[in-house]
Order: structure tokens, then C-alpha cells, then sequence
């Protein structure tokens, strides 16, 4: 990724909430208030509210389906049936008395906003690449509501520093998310990242993360494939980079120190009218897991 350029998976995450939430076909799917908030986080330049707008307007929607259909058939759906099974989780652990939740590369996601207005007795703490949040500083200043008091934003470039130990391991109960970002680090870093992790264990400690499924022949990346979308990915700066066959996940926390609490594969945490889809989507799959 650009070091000076925010991601643009995560703008184009939030044009496809913000799309799925105006057609009354796909509104329930989406969380209440999320497209608004990504309304807002699109607002800081032209090209991005052009972006939103383009997404919400019916006169347009049609070009974003048809772009859909030419390069990954149903990731719009995808990311969303992605995001829910990850907020069940999250208000699940805080039902268990979690009081910190922790979002590595949130990208303009909107689950820390909304869980931080929702339960104030919670900390909510977002980490990523200085660029991308920088995008999401501007949308929130610019609404009319100030952030909750207990949300925070935390400007780290995973891949050149160290995640924060000391401002985590004070042994408060902590939730932490890893949604769409392991496939775009390189092993080292991956490997620095759990170790880091590993030591936070001085709490509770309960993560859950999204990985790329490493296939029968290496290669990784959704099936049924699309180049365009891998050539779109590099031309970017943001190939997937880290896969994981999914029957080596266990073996891979154990070596560093973690347990395997659940697993979601991809038709596990998506609606069974996706999964009945010609072109349903497989290849990222979801895991839940704690210190050993």
C-alpha cells in the first residue's frame, strides 16, 4: 500500500454499504446507521462523496451491480455477511463483561463508532495505517455529532511498527478485530503480530480475525477467480500477500501460543440464498481465539 495514499478497499467497502442499504433488496443486511456513518466518512474530498453518491443513487446503482457481475459476483454481499457474524461476536463478548474492544486496520468500517455510542461503559480503540484514518478523522469531524468520548483513533502502519503493547496489557478484558487485513501483510510481519499479541496475555484476551484460504495448487484469492480483480489489487498496492489452508489454522495458533475457538468458513457465516447462488463467492474464511 501507498504509505501517503489511504486504502481504497476500505472507500470501496464503504460505497458498497452505502449501496446495499438503498436498495430495498439488500437494506436489511446492513446494520442500522452504518451507511450514514459511511455517508460521512466519504465526505472529506470530491471524488470520495462523488463515490458515495454514485453508490446511493438509483440512475447510477446499476453501473456498481454491473461492475459487480464483470469482476466478483456477490462481494458486496460478501463483506456484509463478513461484518455481521464478526459484530455478533463482538456484542456477544461484551454480554460476557469484555470492556475493551480493539479494531486492527478498520478501515472506514463502522462497528467501533456504533459500538462506542451504544455502550459507553466500553473503550473503543481503532488502529491503522495513518493515511486511511486520517480519511475518517475528517467524516467524523465533519458530522454533526462528536464522537463518544470513549472512541479513540490510533494512527500505526502495522507493516513498518509494532503494535502497542503497553497501552493494551493493563489487564482489562479486551475484544480485539482483525477483519480483512492479514492478507495484505507479509509473513514477518503476520509472525511480529502475533507475538506481540501473545503477550497480552496478563487479561482476558479474545481475537477474531478473516483470512485468505491458501488452495490445493498455493495460489490463494476467492473462487470462482477473478484477474480483474487481482490485477486491480496490485495496480493498487494492495495484493493479498498471507493465505492459510484452513485445516492448518489450528496448528498455526498453537505454534504461537494461541487456542482455535471457532472457525467460520465462508458458507458457514453467509445466508443460505448466497450460498444457493451460482456465483457464490469462497475463499476468506473467519476464527475466533484466545491465548492457550
Amino acid at each position: 500500500m501507498n504509505p501517503a495514499q489511504a486504502s481504497n478497499t476500505a472507500k470501496v467497502i464503504a460505497a458498497s454499504t452505502i449501496l446495499l442499504a438503498s436498495d430495498a433488496r439488500s437494506a436489511a443486511m446492513v446494520a442500522p446507521g452504518a451507511a450514514a456513518l459511511c455517508r460521512q466518512f466519504l465526505s472529506g474530498s470530491r471524488t470520495d462523496r462523488w463515490l458515495a453518491r454514485s453508490a446511493a443513487q438509483p440512475a447510477t446503482r446499476w453501473l456498481w451491480r454491473a461492475l459487480e457481475q464483470l469482476t466478483l459476483p456477490g462481494i458486496m454481499a460478501h463483506y456484509w455477511h463478513r461484518k455481521r457474524w464478526i459484530e455478533a461476536c463482538c456484542r456477544r463478548a461484551i454480554g460476557e463483561g469484555y470492556a475493551r474492544v480493539v479494531i486492527l486496520g478498520a478501515g472506514l468500517d463502522t462497528l467501533g463508532v456504533r459500538m462506542a455510542n451504544e455502550f459507553p461503559h466500553i473503550d473503543v480503540i481503532e488502529i491503522d495505517h495513518p493515511a486511511t484514518q486520517a480519511v475518517k478523522q475528517a467524516g467524523i469531524a465533519k458530522g454533526e455529532r462528536a464522537p463518544a468520548a470513549n472512541f479513540r483513533l490510533l494512527p500505526i502502519d502495522l507493516s513498518t511498527a509494532p503494535l502497542p503493547v503497553s497501552l493494551l496489557d493493563d489487564g482489562r478484558a479486551t475484544f480485539l478485530i482483525i477483519e480483512g487485513v492479514l492478507m495484505y501483510l507479509a509473513q514477518a510481519d503476520i509472525d511480529r503480530l502475533f507475538a506481540t499479541l501473545g503477550r497480552l496475555a496478563s487479561g482476558r484476551v479474545r481475537i477474531v480475525f478473516s483470512f485468505m484460504a491458501q488452495w490445493a495448487d498455493g495460489s490463494s484469492g476467492f473462487r470462482p477467480r477473478s484477474w480483474l480483480v487481482e490485477r486491480w489489487l496490485a495496480w493498487r498496492d494492495e495484493p493479498f500477500t498471507w493465505a492459510i489452508a484452513p485445516a492448518a489454522m489450528a496448528d498455526f495458533l498453537a505454534q504461537r501460543g494461541f487456542q482455535l475457538l471457532e472457525m467460520a468458513l465462508t458458507q458457514e457465516f453467509s445466508t443460505p440464498a448466497a450460498i444457493a447462488a451460482s456465483d457464490a463467492l469462497d475463499g476468506e474464511h473467519l476464527v475466533v481465539c484466545q491465548p492457550a
